[in-house]
């Protein structure tokens, strides 16, 4: 009789501009798993009648869902109010009592759509991490959740933030960075030990095989090498870094889209995952040296020179 595998969800947690669509896309290339992406923006893109919203060749979540159950997925993990005059937690009771709150359990119906034992969210926020953690699926240990603490050294953050918008003040930056530190560092030690990780951007893009061994460890799977050319694998993640899924583009033949700010970076004929410093050439000494002002301490720890 094959042992009954327990269904695993990891969440990846960071800030923007950190490496997490690359974390993410390495663990969903394993033969067990399935990259979700950002799916928290998933709400968002369904109420707009966004087009093309999945990778290029990818036809997951059209064959898997009828639009209609794709629109009542979607207004199921939104946050929002289904009645206008009911709140939300009242309508969350009131469908566990009935049995009726497999909206409220989307990752219950995610394992039985992907047909994996493992999905990997890289939606970053706290917010949305605790209240997908307070659904009966987690709550009654049905699923096991485990954590990713995704770090980069801020003055690569910033410098990206910079290079995406140069509207942003470095300022404004630094304590946006500073703020979100101090939130994630706090969820993160109060999540419990035994499945949770640190995971450094730099440490993966340089050593990949190294940390994605870590990664295999606490989630009790087997690593395999092609993890590291997830390029080779096919995606259906929701949103994510245009710079690291340029690689996917370039193994298929076609030409990445959306990295007008990116310059030449991407247009390495070479597939392989590369570390990016850019901030080392690009970040002035006077927006290094205010980001240090405001961040040096806390960054101090992920500095990578």
């Amino acid at each position: 009789m094959a042992a009954i595998v327990k269904k695993k969800v990891v969440f990846i947690m960071g800030m923007g501009r950190s490496g997490s669509t690359l974390l993410d896309l390495t663990i969903g290339s394993h033969p067990d798993a399935f990259s979700l992406g950002e799916i928290s923006h998933l709400p968002g893109i369904i109420e707009k009648g966004k087009k093309n919203w999945t990778p290029e060749g990818s036809t997951f979540w059209q064959d898997r869902f009828t639009e209609t159950e794709l629109k009542r997925f979607a207004s199921g993990i939104s946050g929002k109010r289904f009645h206008k005059y009911v709140p939300l937690r009242v309508e969350r009771s009131v469908r566990e009592l009935l049995g009726n709150d497999e909206l409220f359990n989307p990752y219950t119906l995610l394992f039985s759509k992907t047909k994996q034992p493992i999905l990997v969210d890289s939606s970053k926020q706290i917010s949305w991490i605790s209240n997908k953690l307070n659904a009966r699926e987690f709550k009654q240990g049905l699923i096991d959740a485990y954590l990713l603490h995704n770090i980069r050294d801020g003055r690569a953050v910033v410098n990206s933030y910079l290079r995406a918008n140069p509207r942003h003040t470095i300022e404004g930056l630094s304590q946006r960075w500073v703020k979100q530190f101090n939130n994630n560092k706090k969820f993160y030690e109060g999540f419990p030990d035994e499945r949770k990780l640190l995971v450094r951007y730099e440490e993966l893009a340089s050593r990949p095989q190294t940390v994605l061994e870590s990664i295999c460890q606490l989630l009790e799977i087997e690593f395999t090498p092609e993890m590291i050319e997830y390029w080779k694998h096919d995606h259906h993640h929701i949103v994510g870094s245009r710079g690291t899924t340029a690689l996917i583009s370039k193994y298929r033949g076609k030409k990445a889209r959306g990295l007008k700010r990116q310059g030449d970076y991407y247009q390495d004929p070479e597939l392989a995952i590369k570390l990016d410093l850019r901030w080392k050439q690009e970040l002035s000494l006077e927006n290094l040296k205010a980001f240090n002002s405001m961040a040096g301490e806390l960054n101090k720890p992920y500095e990578w020179n």
